[in-house]
């Protein structure tokens, strides 16, 4: 996620440096060398954030990394919006404003400016500490060795499950035996994929090791490993080597030495010119390493199987397609499975006792079906007393504090993290970005993608709207298993989502531990933390008065229940760019709110709001304004200057007997940037407001 942060950063500073009116030269020699140190360090960010969980002095380098950049961006913002400030006037006032806020605005740089200067030497400080810590410059990892073998050791695991653990899996099984043994001479791949912690490996072990698919290869059968890290002369070794011991062959001397990766697939082809095999490629993850094995394998018209296990759906679309085949998507247990394998790792096989089974049902409740997340938390609740419902309870209650610091769980976590470390740095805010909506949550597909664009997570592309960036982004995610489709529209388009609850609650860890967001709800605590950078208040939220100094650093304001009034302070929260207040009670457009300069997205659906100021004109940034269901029939002729605005939701289909849109305004086509205009109420016959549509 620092990778993440610093990349946002980057772009920012460039942008800034790109504009020769509002830096100070003393200023843009600041921003230059910031920028300059931290793009040196993004180099091996990546590295440095995966490697955070397993290394407790690299964990506080790349918190130092995020929190420089974090205020680094802070102090950036606040210096555009006293510049953009100073000059909204005109004419004879703006004589007058220049004058009296000439001194407060030179004060203001130069404590910005002393502000910069101490981000200067935080930043060489880190920067040096990157050599402290041993890191390679071109983000290899640490240079004292490897990581531990952990994930490897957990997926072999996976491989050695006992009978009674090999849950609702028998319908799979037999379809797979079945595609093994079809009476087909065709080379043919099978490709398992689906969410980490599904049981791909364990499905596909229990078919690999089966007597009727062992005689039918006759033996020549080989399982290899390929992971996020692929190795490909490692994993072609591993190859020959199963090949070779499969016909009790000593392997040949030159194959341990060699890292010539066509010399060792030349090895593999000759080997299976005209032999039936079965091989397992377990765990690919992109198709580049799809791409760099596919070639070992020819149609020899011998009937042979290949079997991929992949996260990804266009890994195992691409493979089937290559070669042929078939994808088998696996989906979680039912009710019924889940709670066999429950009890079978909780209770160890004994039926769960009367005192504790609403409290069971309701933790297996959040494992939805996933295997990995059954066995794990079903472990963990083996170790407590049985005769202890409050153990139970703390656990019902409090699942996220067992994740953090229950080690029977770090598995599953490790397991689920791998998912969101792969992620490329785009990826990564815009999934992370989910955990800040309530459990259970369908979240709409439109509303996400105009939330991503406005927290700038969305980067633009020669030909392509942001709209169809943000489109691609989502629909990547669903590919890599990582989002839920809940509800489709009748064409097919995705209308709703989720994320699988474990999943949620391992992101919430991460976000938390990131700064990158904070969750309020009945379990909080009342007090906030010292600063805030993402603030998401949930139903039974009781929270003390928010102070400014906790605003001070506030992106997004997002409320998702009815119980609290919402307020806010221009001087302490100027630097907000998202705020959602759906369902909020109020009746009047809190005023304050057109003082937020920074503000690309405004949601007030679902209030009794019923008119709009003119002011709202100071929102030069505003791209996304949301007033469906409330009481607004038309908007201010000032909105017209909002040059950024991209999408205009305002109707109302609770509040009347039939769908009502606003009143259409003369020259909304200077709305050059508009996306999306829903709904206008225009006359028959008005075909100049026809006409501005149409431009």
């Amino acid at each position: 996620m620092a990778e993440s942060v610093v990349t946002f950063l980057l772009k920012k500073l460039s942008s800034l440096l790109e504009d020769e009116v509002k830096l100070m030269r003393g200023f843009r020699n600041d921003v230059a060398f910031v920028k300059n140190k931290l793009d040196r360090i993004r180099a091996f960010l990546h590295s440095a954030d995966a490697a955070e969980d397993e290394d407790e002095e690299i964990k506080v380098w790349v918190k130092q990394v995020r929190e420089v950049a974090y205020d680094a961006e802070d102090i950036i913002d606040d210096f555009l919006y006293r510049f953009e400030h100073s000059k909204r006037h005109t004419g004879f006032y703006a004589y007058l404003s220049k004058t009296t806020q000439g001194i407060k605005n030179l004060k203001a740089r130069r404590s910005i400016a002393s502000q910069l200067k101490k981000i200067k030497l935080r930043v060489t400080d880190i920067s040096e500490g990157r050599k402290r810590y041993g890191f390679k410059e071109l983000g290899l990892g640490p240079s004292s060795g490897t990581k531990p073998c952990y994930f490897s050791e957990l997926r072999n695991d996976a491989r050695l499950l006992e009978d009674d653990q090999l849950v609702g899996i028998e319908s799979q099984k037999q379809h797979l035996l079945s595609f093994l043994m079809e009476n087909t001479s065709q080379l043919l791949v099978a490709a398992v994929v689906g969410m980490g912690g599904l049981g791909k490996t364990t499905l596909v072990n229990t078919v690999y090791g089966d007597l009727k698919v062992k005689t039918h290869f006759h033996q020549i059968q080989a399982w290899v490993t390929v992971s996020q890290s692929l190795k490909l002369d490692e994993v072609l070794k591993q190859i020959i080597q199963q090949l070779y011991e499969a016909i009790n062959q000593p392997l040949p001397n030159e194959v341990d030495k060699s890292t010539d990766t066509h010399f060792l697939k030349t090895i593999i082809v000759h080997f299976l010119c005209n032999k039936k095999y079965l091989i397992v490629l377990d765990d690919i993850w992109d198709v580049d390493a799809w791409e760099a094995l596919k070639v070992i394998f020819r149609n020899n018209n011998n009937g042979s199987r290949i079997i991929i296990t992949a996260r990804i759906a266009l890994v195992a679309s691409s493979s089937t397609k290559d070669l042929g085949g078939e994808s088998l998507t696996l989906n979680p247990l039912s009710s019924k499975d889940s709670w066999a394998l429950f009890c079978a790792k909780a209770f160890q096989g004994s039926p769960c006792p009367s005192h504790l089974e609403e409290i069971s049902r309701n933790v297996l409740k959040r494992c939805e079906g996933l295997p990995l997340a059954i066995v794990a938390i079903g472990s963990m609740l083996a170790t407590k007393d049985m005769n202890r419902v409050d153990e139970f309870e703390i656990v019902e209650r409090s699942l996220q504090a067992e994740l953090y610091g229950n080690k029977k769980l770090k598995g599953m976590q490790a397991i689920l993290s791998l998912s969101l470390n792969d992620l490329p740095y785009h990826l990564k805010h815009c999934l992370m970005y989910l955990s800040l909506f309530p459990e259970d949550y369908l979240i709409k597909h439109n509303v996400l993608i105009r939330l991503w664009i406005s927290e700038g997570f969305i980067e633009e592309i020669e030909g392509r709207s942001l709209e169809e960036v943000g489109h691609g982004c989502f629909n990547e995610l669903i590919n890599r298993s990582l989002l839920q489709v809940t509800e489709r529209y009748l064409d097919g388009r995705v209308n709703s989502c989720r994320v699988h609850d474990i999943l949620r609650e391992t992101m919430l860890l991460k976000s938390k531990d990131q700064s990158f967001a904070t969750i309020t709800n009945k379990e909080s605590s009342r007090r906030l933390p010292k600063s805030v950078r993402r603030l998401c208040v949930h139903e039974g939220t009781k929270i003390d008065t928010l102070r400014e100094n906790q605003l001070s650093q506030l992106r997004s304001f997002l409320v998702f229940t009815k119980e609290i009034n919402v307020s806010f302070s221009q001087k302490g929260s100027r630097l907000v760019k998202v705020l959602d207040c759906t369902s909020v009670p109020m009746t009047t457009f809190p005023k304050d709110i057109t003082k937020l300069y920074h503000l690309r997205y405004l949601c007030l659906r679902d209030t009794n709001v019923s008119s709009i100021p003119p002011s709202i004109a100071n929102l030069r940034h505003l791209e996304t304004l949301d007033l469906k269901n409330t009481f607004v029939q038309e908007l201010p002729k000032e909105i017209l200057s909002l040059e950024c605005l991209r999408h205009v939701l305002l109707y109302d289909y609770k509040n009347s007997p039939v769908m009502r849109g606003f009143k259409a305004l003369k020259g909304i086509d200077s709305l050059s940037s508009l996306r999306k205009l829903n709904c206008v109420e225009a006359k028959l016959g008005d075909t100049e407001f026809l006409v501005s549509i149409g431009n």
